[in-house]
């Protein structure tokens, strides 16, 4: 057995499977375990961000009661996390760290949260190997855009989101790869392309680990992160903007009306098949990136293509408009979903009011005949 001590840094890219992936490590303890794999829980909670994101401690920040960034807090937190990675490296030859927003926040010009974990693997022999794996430009955009309306509350429509795209989402992959493979090393990079369609990231992540008997690992019963229904997706737009302005009734309601949001996009059995892209707007706008990913496909891959041209379902699907004739229907299902919910939850707690009631009637004439027996 191959006895190097190997840490791998997976970053990404956002929209690749990576909840899935995440929640799929944490659930395969054991399994990973008789490869000598490990993936470990840190100490860290951070707000919005899943646990199973266990390197998002290299990016994080912790606040103090008033919401305020806390650096003490924060630089306390990452050294517990690399004093318990430390403990994990003495109990397993290979340690997988995940979180798909350090692609994303890592600059050249900030490079704290890769230099942090270099820095760590140099001073203990430790190899390190950065993982990305990169999503179509187009079918990023489309998917990123929609998980922001559903977690974040954003309220932009697509034609801004294409024209007035935030400078924090990477796009030009080849010029990020660059400075990746500058702070890390390009021998250190494993880059791969990520397919929707008839892809199991699950199991071609355990392949890059060196895993091929992949039987005894428990497989995910459902996707992690659901990808809405443009539908959906617009309903939720227009009602994020109406959300409380109170921080923590803004949490409460951005979470109610996400989940009602998922729920119908994962129960609706009658879809609406459509691309926020044209077919022609869709050409156009990869047009721009045909160059540079021609260039990583051959440079990390060794091959011509980076994407595989046969995603045509894609490529051809209608153009989404708000008068298609599933948005009536799809409308009504929401708002009903949501009354039927509010009216379920309402007759549970009536419920539960009522159980208390009767209780609290039990001991008023428990105490009324205990003073009865006194008296007489």
């Amino acid at each position: 057995m191959d006895h190097r001590k190997i840490l791998y840094l997976h970053i990404g890219m956002p929209k690749t499977g990576t909840s899935s992936l995440q929640v799929f490590l944490m659930q395969n303890e054991e399994a990973l375990a008789q490869y000598g794999v490990a993936y470990p829980m840190m100490p860290g909670r951070y707000p919005m961000i899943s646990p199973s994101r266990n390197a998002h401690f290299l990016i994080g920040k912790l606040t103090d009661e008033q919401g305020r960034e806390d650096p003490a807090q924060t630089e306390n937190m990452i050294k517990k996390s690399f004093e318990l990675l430390d403990q994990t490296f003495k109990k397993a030859d290979k340690v997988i760290l995940s979180d798909e927003a350090i692609w994303n926040v890592y600059k050249p010009d900030k490079p704290d949260c890769l230099r942090l974990i270099r820095t760590f693997c140099e001073e203990r022999n430790i190899e390190i190997k950065l993982i990305v794996y990169l999503r179509r430009q187009d079918y990023y955009l489309e998917s990123y855009w929609k998980q922001q309306i559903r977690k974040r509350g954003v309220t932009w429509t697509w034609k801004k989101m294409v024209k007035k795209t935030p400078k924090y989402i990477v796009l030009n992959y080849y010029e990020h790869l660059k400075e990746l493979a500058e702070e890390i090393g390009r021998k250190n990079m494993i880059v791969q392309s990520y397919h929707e369609e008839n892809f199991d990231l699950c199991v071609e992540f355990l392949h890059l680990l060196g895993i091929r008997h992949t039987e005894i690992f428990q497989p995910l019963e459902t996707k992690a992160n659901l990808s809405l229904n443009n539908n959906y997706a617009e309903i939720k737009r227009i009602l994020n903007r109406i959300l409380s302005e109170d921080p923590e009734q803004w949490g409460r309601e951005q979470k109610w009306l996400g989940k009602i949001v998922v729920d119908c996009s994962r129960e609706e059995k009658r879809q609406y098949e459509s691309s926020m892209f044209s077919t022609e707007d869709r050409q156009k706008y990869m047009e721009n990136f045909r160059e540079i990913n021609h260039r990583i496909a051959q440079e990390y891959l060794g091959c011509e293509d980076l994407f595989e041209e046969n995603e045509e379902k894609n490529r051809t699907l209608p153009k989404w408009t708000p008068d298609n004739s599933f948005q009536y229907e799809d409308t009504v299902l929401f708002f009903g979903k949501a009354l039927l919910d509010m009216k379920r939850e309402l007759e549970l707690q009536r419920a539960e009011v009522k159980q208390l009631e009767a209780g609290k009637r039990g001991v008023v004439r428990k105490v009324v005949d205990k003073c009865r027996t006194i008296v007489r």
